[in-house]
C-alpha cells in the first residue's frame, strides 16, 4: 500500500511512462502529417472528442469505482480478521483453564494468519510455518489444498478437546465463524476476477480514444498538439492504471493491501497477550510502501 505523500513528479512519469512516451511519439507523427501533406489530400476527420472522452472517462470513472470497492472489502475484512484474532486470543486466555492448550490456541492463530497470508499471495507458506508449527503437522499439511483452513480446522479440534462448558464453547465458535468468514469473504476477492467487460475494455476504450486524440486536436493545436494531446492522454492513461493496480489487492504489489503489515501487527498482539518476550516490531515503510 502506497502511503500518501510519496508521489511526487518523477513517480508519476513512470507510473505511466513507456504508454505515455508512446502517445508522445504518435502525437508528434500525426502533428509532422499534418503539416507535411496537404490537409484537402489526407482529409483529417473532425472528430467528436468532447463526446468520445465524456464516455471513456464516465466508464473508467465506473470500473475504477467497482475495482476500489473491492481493495475496501479486502482491507475492512482484513480488519475483521486482526480484531477476531484478538478476540480468540482474549476467549482462549481466559475462558480455558490449560494454561498450555489456551497458549497453543493463540501462538495457532498466528500461524494461520501468517498462512493466510501467503495464501492469497499464491505463495509456499512451509518457512514461516516450520516455526510456529510441529514438523507433523506441517508434514500433514502439505497433502491439503487449502492450508489456513485446514490449520483453523484443527484449532477447532483443539478447543473441542478442552471440554469447555457449551456456553462457553459456544462463545468461541462464534469467533472461529468470524474467521471463517472472513477467509471465505478474502477467498471470494481473490478467486473471482473483474468480468472481462472491466478488466479488457477500459484498456481498449482509453487506448483507442488516445490515439484519434491528436487527429481530432491537429487542426486546431497545430504544432503545440504534441503538448494538449500528451497532456489529455497523460489523464485517461492515470485513470486505466489506477483502476489496473487496486482491482486485485491481493497480488503483494505495492498497491496492494498491506498483508504483511497486518499479520505482524497480530503476531505481536497475540504474543504480546501471552506475555512472551519478543523482538518483533511493526513493519515500517519501505520507500514509502507498507507490504
Amino acid at each position: 500500500m502506497i502511503l500518501p505523500g510519496r508521489a511526487h513528479l518523477g513517480h508519476i512519469l513512470r507510473y505511466v511512462g513507456r504508454p505515455l512516451g508512446i502517445l508522445f511519439a504518435w502525437d508528434v507523427v500525426v502533428t509532422v502529417v499534418w503539416y507535411f501533406i496537404p490537409a484537402n489530400w489526407l482529409g483529417f476527420p473532425a472528430l467528436p472528442l468532447a463526446l468520445l472522452g465524456s464516455a471513456v472517462a464516465l466508464y473508467l470513472s465506473f470500473r475504477n469505482t467497482t475495482a476500489y470497492a473491492r481493495w475496501w472489502e479486502a482491507r475492512t475484512l482484513w480488519g475483521a480478521m486482526v480484531n477476531a484474532s484478538r478476540t480468540l486470543a482474549r476467549e482462549a486466555l481466559t475462558l480455558i483453564t490449560d494454561r498450555e492448550t489456551a497458549a497453543s490456541i493463540v501462538r495457532r492463530q498466528v500461524a494461520y494468519v501468517h498462512a493466510l497470508r501467503l495464501h492469497l499471495r499464491r505463495q509456499p507458506p512451509w518457512d514461516d510455518l516450520s516455526a510456529r508449527l510441529s514438523t507433523e503437522e506441517i508434514e500433514s499439511l502439505r497433502s491439503v489444498a487449502n492450508v489456513p483452513n485446514a490449520i483453523h480446522v484443527r484449532t477447532a479440534q483443539r478447543i473441542a478437546e478442552s471440554r469447555l462448558d457449551p456456553i462457553l464453547l459456544a462463545a468461541i465458535a462464534r469467533t472461529l465463524s468470524d474467521i471463517s468468514n472472513a477467509q471465505g469473504g478474502m477467498e471470494r476477492i481473490k478467486n473471482t476476477p473483474l468480468p472481462q467487460q472491466y478488466a479488457t475494455y477500459p484498456t481498449i476504450f482509453t487506448h483507442g480514444f488516445c490515439l484519434l486524440l491528436p487527429i481530432g486536436l491537429v487542426e486546431s493545436l497545430g504544432i503545440y498538439t504534441p503538448l494538449g494531446s500528451t497532456v489529455a492522454g497523460f489523464l485517461f492513461l492515470v485513470l486505466l492504471q489506477i483502476g489496473n493496480d487496486i482491482q486485485n489487492p491481493f497480488e503483494n504489489a505495492e498497491d496492494d493491501v498491506p498483508l504483511t503489515t497486518l499479520t505482524r501487527s497480530i503476531e505481536i498482539d497475540l504474543r504480546d497477550s501471552l506475555g512472551e518476550t519478543h523482538a518483533l516490531e511493526p513493519v515500517k515503510p519501505i520507500d514509502g510502501i507498507l507490504w
